[in-house]
């Protein structure tokens, strides 16, 4: 591309009040230092933004809410209200590309031949996990040029339950900057004949997450005769419940639920293995993030995990078995209704399982038993982290992709 030229308008449509995966990545996105001359505009739902985001959103794009016109609100319903203001946004700011991030947007009420005035690229971060209306996702997609998916596993999943024939490139997901340990300073972990074996797990308290299966694979190690305990790292709405189990099962003081943390560095030095109960993600940000500091992780043989968990270089993935009634018997705990979970060994989509605590414990063992081999995995995590891409390569990757379309429009 010719960097003389003037700045190339790039429009994302992107949810700023919240803060998650996506959002972060979308931050620090527009942080970073593009490879040509660009301006940044945000359309939102609100111009409210989340204090951790704001700074960079604030400051490196120009902000639009759809729920003001002229300074007046917008209501929320009927729907058509806020879709045509976002329209009405999209034009006038003129965009040379717009970059939806991990939204199916509703255009089901504007003309079915109609298309935005530039090329549309749809980032793929888990939305296509989510139950969404047939016509409202051929809508969607009739007016996407392109896919940018977080995994294979996104990849195959948006082709698989929406049929989608656009090109997709997949970038993985890498660690931002500010989770990840100063350069040469994650060692390869001991464990520690001092104390307990403690395992950790982190994210937001919710169903799809299987916390429970974490307090009972502490049960099923100690019933074994190892004094394991675990830590939890977040907050919702299944706190309860897991307070609730882990009083059922005699674990009080074993199991320590610390809520959010914003020193992660502490929480992964303090633990020795990472679990990921949860029963579907499509890549698994957190299980990179423990490898990073040396943390050997388990995980389920699902979606985009295998492809964050190496097999046998930085931890273990198991094949789920439990149903969600043998579950829900075991935990008690509110139960998450996904409907697809996409197989990677059968390349196909089908109803979700939950890892066995039995297995889980196993894993543990495997790993654990020999002192040497813990060892080695671990010094294998901090090797392969330090040999992906970094935060910036994925930042370069994306402009890339986008150039490709941008030359397309020029």
């Amino acid at each position: 591309m010719n960097e003389t030229r003037a700045p190339r308008r790039l429009l994302h449509l992107v949810n700023v009040r919240t803060v998650g995966g996506v959002e972060r990545i979308f931050a620090d996105f527009v942080a970073h230092p593009p490879p040509f001359p660009v301006q940044h505009f945000t359309v939102a739902d609100h111009r409210t933004v989340a204090p951790t985001l704001a700074q960079a959103v604030h400051r490196h794009s120009q902000i639009f809410g759809i729920n003001t016109f002229a300074g007046l609100p917008v209501p929320r319903r009927p729907k058509i209200l806020r879709a045509a203001n976002r329209e009405r946004l999209i034009r006038e700011l003129k965009p040379d590309l717009i970059l939806i991030w991990n939204q199916f947007i509703d255009v089901r009420a504007f003309s079915q031949d109609s298309r935005w005035p530039c090329p549309a690229l749809h980032y793929e971060h888990g939305g296509a996990w989510y139950q969404q209306a047939p016509a409202l996702a051929e809508a969607f997609f009739r007016r996407i040029d392109g896919v940018i998916a977080v995994s294979q596993a996104a990849r195959r999943t948006l082709q698989l339950k929406y049929q989608i024939t656009q090109p997709v490139d997949v970038c993985l997901n890498a660690l931002s900057p500010g989770v990840l340990p100063a350069r040469g300073s994650a060692k390869p972990r001991t464990l520690k004949n001092h104390r307990p074996l403690i395992l950790g797990g982190a994210g937001r308290l919710v169903p799809v997450k299987c916390f429970g299966l974490l307090v009972l694979t502490v049960k099923a190690l100690r019933a074994r005769g190892v004094e394991a305990e675990a830590i939890i790292a977040g907050t919702g709405a299944e706190r309860a419940a897991l307070e609730a189990l882990i009083a059922r099962e005699g674990l009080q003081g074993k199991i320590r639920l610390v809520g959010l943390l914003y020193d992660m560095a502490a929480f992964y030095k303090e633990i020795d293995l990472y679990v990921s109960t949860s029963m579907r993600e499509p890549f698994g940000l957190t299980c990179i993030e423990a490898a990073a500091w040396g943390v050997p992780v388990i995980a389920a043989a699902i979606d985009g995990l295998p492809e964050a968990v190496r097999e046998g270089v930085t931890g273990i993935c198991i094949k789920p078995t439990l149903s969600h009634e043998a579950y829900h018997a075991l935990t008690q705990a509110p139960i998450d209704t996904s409907p697809l979970v996409y197989w990677p060994d059968e390349d196909r989509l089908a109803p979700p399982k939950m890892l066995d605590p039995e297995m889980l414990a196993d894993a543990v063992l495997r790993l654990t038993s020999d002192p040497d081999y813990y060892r080695q995995m671990s010094a294998q995590a901090v090797a392969d982290i330090a040999a992906r891409g970094d935060f910036g390569a994925l930042c370069d990757d994306l402009y890339r992709i986008m150039a490709r379309y941008l030359d397309r429009k020029s």
